[in-house]
């Protein structure tokens, strides 16, 4: 395969993307992938930016124009960048690609792109499971939070099967944080969950409600372990909610999901309290602050 320098490949990106011609768009993304990796392993964060940029440019060309298998390429390449980028210590470098690929997630579910959408938030998680350790708030609050941003589109577009992707994911990283005893973000993923299941019920989609009824649930019971009684409240009256929509719009089988799951927690008898309310609500402000900064 012919090796591109970095202004050829990316010229040859953008006419072939606009043209559909998607081997010579691949041959040219792996320029610039090997390209953005060459910098990193040369520490040179800035100009691996760039590249990465380029990168990130064409993908949305790409799912604007439904070239899907691009568009997932372009995802999973930078998943790979990201990963390399976090091993070199460059926190800018893997934080901008990290967000760039859950916003071409949306991007993608946007353009009824379903395998795409999935593709990305599977990255997601493969990129933080791929680097162990200590993991800033913010950080974890943003990955729920592009997970949020994909499934309401998705759920908006009618791709059930995306937002029961999303929500999966999202449910997953609910109950590693509880598991760390870290309520902030547990928090976090109950309300987005939350808000998704809300979703799901005003779609009449049965079967994501009942999925996020069942995680919701799963972070409560880790939530009563860890002595967590936000957690544990917040994951009640999320239940309490989901439960009465279910009720609302006739989902008989969310409905018995969230009531059993509803009746699993209440006997843990924690009370509403205003440390619980002001812990909510600073959840809510980090919320605003991190999607400001996206």
């Amino acid at each position: 395969m012919i090796t591109l320098n970095e202004a050829d490949a990316m010229e040859v990106c953008l006419t072939s993307v606009e043209e559909g011609d998607e081997s010579r768009v691949f041959q040219a993304l792996d320029s610039l992938t090997g390209i953005a990796a060459d910098f990193i392993t040369e520490n040179e964060e800035a100009d691996a930016e760039r590249v990465i940029f380029s990168i990130d440019e064409i993908a949305e060309l790409a799912a604007e124009a439904k070239l899907e298998l691009v568009t997932i390429n372009s995802i999973l390449a930078l998943g790979n960048l990201a990963k390399a980028a976090a091993e070199k210590g460059f926190e800018s470098a893997a934080g901008k690609t990290f967000v760039s690929i859950g916003k071409l997630g949306k991007k993608a579910a946007a353009n009824d792109l379903g395998t795409a959408s999935k593709v990305a938030v599977t990255t997601l998680m493969d990129i933080r499971k791929a680097s162990p350790g200590q993991r800033g708030t913010e950080e974890t609050v943003t990955m729920a939070l592009l997970f949020r941003e994909i499934g309401l589109v998705a759920g908006k577009r009618d791709m059930e099967e995306a937002l029961i992707n999303a929500l999966t994911f999202l449910g997953e990283l609910g109950r590693k944080v509880a598991e760390e005893g870290l309520e902030t973000e547990s928090l976090s993923a109950l309300l987005l969950l939350e808000e998704l299941g809300t979703l799901a019920s005003e779609k009449y989609f049965d079967e994501a409600l009942s999925s996020t009824a069942i995680s919701v649930e799963e972070i409560g019971k880790i939530s009563l372990k860890k002595d967590m009684q936000g957690a544990l409240l917040q994951s009640q009256w999320a239940l309490e909610t989901l439960k009465l929509q279910a009720e609302e719009n006739v989902l008989t089988n969310s409905s018995i999901v969230a009531e059993l799951a509803l009746e699993n927690l209440e006997s843990a008898g924690v009370a509403e309290t205003d440390e619980s309310l002001e812990k909510l609500q600073k959840v809510k402000e980090l919320h605003e602050k991190v999607l400001s900064g996206m």
